[in-house]
């Protein structure tokens, strides 16, 4: 027989097998006792000599089974099935600890699945990723990614790389603009990218063609479009006469020249609906003049590549790094001078490098791995306090098994055979909370998309339950359970036989103090994630209510884009004065206005300022200028105080002498203690090349030097920390100096949202008119760190009621079992007349005790945690007495409850049951 054979068969004919086995051992004691039987002995006699010769006939069979082939799995076939039978038995036992289980690898696979998907996973629709690579340049002061980077950057690594090809880029930000079909227009979100975006990433088209060799890349060429399928699923219902239209975007025409393959929707977290070639940049452009295309110092694209065959990530990043400082050396100094309080990149700290593709930009990724770093130490706390709690009643269990693992020491079973069975029965339970955690994760990975605040474009967010995240949460599984269960496992293997057998109820007192010791850890843990979730709600709270010198609460706002309704400056100021006067007849509106952009950090500029006599910083005779472009009512509508002169009216028009309303730092640093009410300032269009942060520059205002006078001080907005203020922040009219992007915002008494009176509103004033996007002041102001925050603590807090609960168990048990093992003793103390009061103390003092020490374990690894997280520059504070305090008296409520049950039982002992109690 084979020996493949042979496995075969005794695995799948173990009955055959067994009985071969027995008709060899009778054929084998038969014939010793026929030997005996020649030697002279009575066949009885005989027969006992013989299987006293032969040894115990099922230690012998067990001996033959342990040296065939499949042995192994044999064995924990019948392990798997035996531990079965017992959950099945225990059904209450097996359904707590599942859950229990399942809500802990259910948390942390969900937060490994969002990992994935945003860190790990390539976009869906990419052919062959594991060869794509991002080329990105990373402070090496600070360890963070500068992205992104200019077109002429991008043709430089083009003509000299030899390890990359299909270098290709795309626009990071997708600005908005409108999709003009006919006589309807339609709000979309346009990507610019290369000619050779689709075919680097070997992206076929749905419909028509997408971008190739033929759409060139200089300024105008191809006025081209590709539609994401989704986009035209939902706009064009699927028809395939699209292709070939004439459509116009941001009133420049273009034909649509194709449809992406389904399921595509670009490379990062944004998701487009339209494609651009970079050759038509200027459609989306705020200036509308193609500069990112000449110019090094609009830094707009994100680079990325594949690598040539053979060549490893390593080389093209070594390369990469070579062809980085030769621009930077090639490259004339940034003649931009960027603000007071702003950080100057120094070019020599910039080291270029090829990295992992991601969705997630480089820079943005290194904290996005943080912060789940810290989501996934929340909940992994969570399948520790859980495994703890698993391991005490697993201890429990073994204690009550001791008479079964005695007898099978007893009848010959090894300490290894013994703690293998402990180990499957624990692995079976670990590997159906598993399979139930991959479930829940599901769910929880659903809550945490909806805790998500409400985007102004779409998202591209993916993360499904792929071969990864499926091996994660099993592999997580095998070793949680081999962590639990080891140590009871060894516990019960190590029971004295005799002692056993004889049912001493007693037992040993080392498996009492290790079960303490595991609710000791229950406590300790479940304090740390009750204390980590009151940083980040206090966090979060200091974040979103730090003062920044507007108030949001009640202002909702809506975004139009004027050409999208075919509007020029000269019949644009009207449309925005006929919206203004429309705004404030809704009914529940307080006070009304429109700029051209929220309160926020982000800057526009329209030129340079200079005061005579005075010097702006870094010694320039002028001082860069962040511009808001507001209408009469800006000021009340958003709640910034005008501390001197007055607002703008509707006098102030085009034609009329140029006016400004400064901040009070700008006023203090132009003019000291001088009244600015009245005073000229001398504005220079900007000129050159300028940061790409700085929004855009009216094209029609760069001609000649203007005076702007003063007729106005605002108070000061704050972002962040105070160094982050802008400390030249100036208001002018948007009467004169015309904007076709505008915002609309409206203060309520916030009863209601006014979401429809706004879209009703502009509706009323051009039907063809889309709005962009509607949502609160409020909720915008709730930036990419207070997001992280909130969903840290939503996130901490859940998990710390779970771990609350699970400690709550664990110290019930704990203190239940101990009244029961001191049954005895009570009724002792009892009879020799203690008081039912010195009981309750006893009690009370064996579950509290372990409440204390845990809670001091805890509190100083709560400590350790708020050190470290403060080092985050998430506003978290290092130490709060307050959630200490309120963390330790939580849990001394929570210990008290959880002994009550016990307490109250072992009150009402009777000293003669107690003594009669075994």
């Amino acid at each position: 027989m084979s020996p493949l054979h042979s496995f075969w068969r005794n695995l799948t004919r173990h009955d055959s097998v067994e009985r071969e086995l027995d008709d060899e051992m009778r054929a084998t004691i038969d014939l010793l006792a026929a030997e005996h039987v020649r030697a002279g002995m009575t066949p009885d006699a005989a027969r006992r000599a013989a299987l006293l010769q032969f040894g115990g006939v099922e230690s012998v069979k067990q001996q033959v089974r342990d040296v065939r082939r499949g042995a192994l799995i044999d064995s924990a076939l019948r392990d798997l099935h035996y531990a079965a039978r017992l959950l099945w038995r225990n059904p209450l036992f097996a359904l707590t600890a599942v859950l229990s289980l399942a809500i802990g690898i259910g948390a942390t696979t969900a937060i490994f699945t969002v990992t994935n998907g945003l860190l790990f996973r390539a976009a869906d629709g990419v052919a062959d990723p594991e060869t794509l690579v991002d080329i990105v340049r990373i402070n090496a002061a600070a360890g963070v990614g500068v992205e992104p980077m200019s077109y002429p950057d991008l043709v430089d690594v083009r003509q000299r790389a030899t390890t990359l090809e299909e270098v290709f880029a795309y626009q990071l930000q997708l600005p908005a603009a409108s999709l003009r079909v006919d006589d309807s227009a339609t709000a979309i979100f346009v990507s610019v990218v290369t000619s050779n975006y689709f075919r680097a990433l070997g992206v076929r088209s749905a419909a028509g063609r997408v971008f190739d060799v033929s759409d060139a890349e200089q300024l105008g060429a191809s006025p081209v479009a590709v539609l994401s399928h989704e986009f035209w699923m939902r706009r064009f219902s699927g028809d395939p006469s699209v292709v070939g239209r004439a459509v116009r975007i941001n009133n420049v025409p273009l034909t649509i020249v194709g449809v992406a393959a389904s399921g595509f929707r670009g490379l990062s977290v944004v998701s487009p609906d339209v494609w651009l070639p970079v050759s038509m940049v200027a459609v989306v452009s705020a200036e509308g003049k193609g500069q990112e295309l000449t110019s090094r110092f609009i830094p707009w694209l994100m680079l990325e590549a594949r690598l040539k065959r053979g060549v490893s990530r390593a080389q093209a990043s070594a390369e990469v790094a070579a062809i980085g400082a030769a621009i930077q050396r090639d490259t004339p100094t940034n003649p931009f001078v960027p603000p007071e309080g702003a950080r100057e990149m120094d070019p020599k700290s910039l080291v270029w490098s090829a990295q992992v593709a991601s969705p997630i930009p480089y820079g943005v990724r290194i904290l996005a791995a943080g912060f789940f770093v810290l989501l996934m130490a929340l909940v992994g706390t969570v399948l520790v306090i859980a495994c703890a709690n698993l391991a005490g009643v697993l201890l429990a269990r073994a204690t009550g098994r001791r008479k079964e693992i005695a007898l099978r020491a007893a009848i010959g079973a090894g300490r290894a055979r013994i703690v293998r069975q402990l180990l499957t029965e624990t692995v079976l339970i670990f590997a159906i909370g598993g399979l139930s955690g991959l479930a829940l994760a599901r769910v929880i990975t659903r809550l945490l998309y909806l805790s998500l605040p409400q985007f102004g474009m779409p998202v591209n967010i993916s993360a499904p339950l792929d071969g990864r995240v499926v091996i994660f949460a099993l592999v997580l599984s095998f070793i949680a359970a081999l962590l639990s269960g080891i140590a009871p496992a060894l516990h019960a293997s190590k029971s004295d036989v005799v002692t056993a057998l004889k049912d001493d109820v007693q037992g040993p007192s080392d498996r009492l103090r290790m079960r303490n010791a595991f609710v000791v850890a229950q406590v300790a843990f479940s304090i740390l994630l009750v204390v980590t979730a009151g940083l980040l709600v206090r966090a979060f709270d200091n974040a979103v209510s730090v003062k920044q010198g507007f108030d949001s609460r009640g202002v909702e706002m809506a975004s139009l884009d004027l050409t999208m309704g075919g509007y020029t400056e000269a019949t644009g100021r009207d449309v925005i004065r006929r919206l203004r006067d429309r705004l404030k007849a809704i009914p529940g509106v307080e006070q009304a206005s429109i700029a051209d952009r929220a309160p926020g950090p982000s800057g526009r500029s329209f030129g340079e300022i200079a005061v005579a006599g005075t010097t702006a910083p870094q010694g320039r005779p002028r001082s860069f200028t962040r511009w808001t472009l507001i209408e009469p009512g800006y000021f009340q509508a958003v709640g910034i105080p005008l501390l001197a002169g007055r607002d703008f009216n509707d006098a102030d028009g085009a034609g009329r002498e140029q006016v400004v309303i400064v901040s009070q730092r700008t006023a203090k640093r132009l003019w000291g203690d001088r009244d600015p009410i009245g005073q000229l300032v001398s504005v220079r269009p900007p000129q050159g090349p300028q940061i790409a942060t700085l929004q855009s520059r009216d094209p029609n205002q760069r001609t000649a030097e203007q005076q702007l006078r003063v007729v106005g001080v605002a108070g000061d907005l704050t972002f962040g920390t105070p160094s982050e203020s802008t400390p030249f922040t100036v208001y002018v009219p948007l009467q004169q100096k015309y904007l076709a992007q505008i915002t609309i915002l409206a203060r309520t008494n916030g009863t209601r949202s006014i979401a429809r009176e706004l879209q009703t509103t502009v509706s009323a004033v051009d039907a063809n008119l889309p709005i962009l996007a509607v949502e609160s002041l409020e909720r915008q102001g709730t930036g990419p760190v207070q997001t992280q925050l909130r969903i840290a603590a939503t996130v901490a807090g859940s998990v710390g009621i779970i771990g609350l609960f699970l400690a709550g168990i664990g110290i019930y048990g704990v203190t239940a079992y101990a009244v029961t093992q001191r049954t005895r003793e009570i009724g002792i103390r009892l009879s020799l007349g203690a008081r039912q009061s010195e009981v309750v103390q006893l009690v009370l003092r064996q579950g509290m005790s372990l409440v204390a020490i845990g809670s001091v374990i805890g509190l100083a690894l709560g400590l350790g945690a708020g050190r470290l997280l403060s080092r985050r520059q998430f506003g978290i504070p290092q130490f709060d007495p307050l959630v200490l305090l309120g963390a330790a008296v939580l849990f001394a409520l929570v210990g008290l409850a959880a002994c009550y049950m016990p307490v109250r039982r072992a009150s009402r002992i009777r000293p003669t049951e107690a003594l009669r109690y075994e």
